[in-house]
């Protein structure tokens, strides 16, 4: 059995109350993680209670993943998880999906997937929105970055997060 893949939304506005924004993007990204058998890790949203709580709140206002439902399931599988920053050393490589990635850790979409095959990793999303300190730690500590498009180009994040879980889930 393949080691997991986790996926992770960063809020990089950490005292920002949960947003209407955050509620969208969340329930964008949980179908494609429930799609793929991926985890959905939540970092710094103002989420006060437990993942399958925070799921059946959410899962009404929304027509995405069957009006909720895979987020529902994915908190039910232990695979929706709400954390701070900084993340704990068990999440594997991490890599950050970013348009501006620092050359000497990139990888292709190529050798993440074969990454994928041998250990945890785990793919990052939200940082270039904003650069705190907690941010630039994050990006800085990282094993490695991605760019999806390979040539720098910005792409929003539920684009992004498509893209690089097929091209991953295909070449894996």
């Amino acid at each position: 059995m393949a080691p997991p893949v986790n996926i992770v939304i960063v809020n990089s506005k950490s005292n920002e109350k949960f947003s209407d924004d955050h509620r969208r993007l969340i329930t964008k990204f949980s179908p494609v993680c429930y799609a793929y058998n991926f985890h959905l890790v939540l970092v710094n949203f103002k989420i006060n209670s437990s993942p399958l709580d925070f799921a059946r709140r959410m899962a009404p206002s929304t027509s995405v993943g069957n009006s909720g439902e895979s987020l529902i399931k994915l908190a039910k599988m232990g695979k929706l998880k709400i954390t701070k920053l900084p993340l704990k050393s068990n999440f594997g490589r991490t890599i950050i999906c970013t348009s501006e990635p620092n050359n000497l850790k990139t990888k292709n979409v190529k050798e993440v997937a074969n990454l994928m095959k041998k250990e945890t990793i785990t793919l990052i999303f939200g940082c270039e929105m904003k650069h705190n300190k907690n941010i630039r730690d994050l990006i800085k500590s990282a094993n490695y970055h991605l760019d999806i498009s390979n040539n720098g180009i910005k792409l929003s994040l539920d684009t992004e997060l498509g893209a690089i879980t097929t091209l991953i889930k295909n070449l894996k």
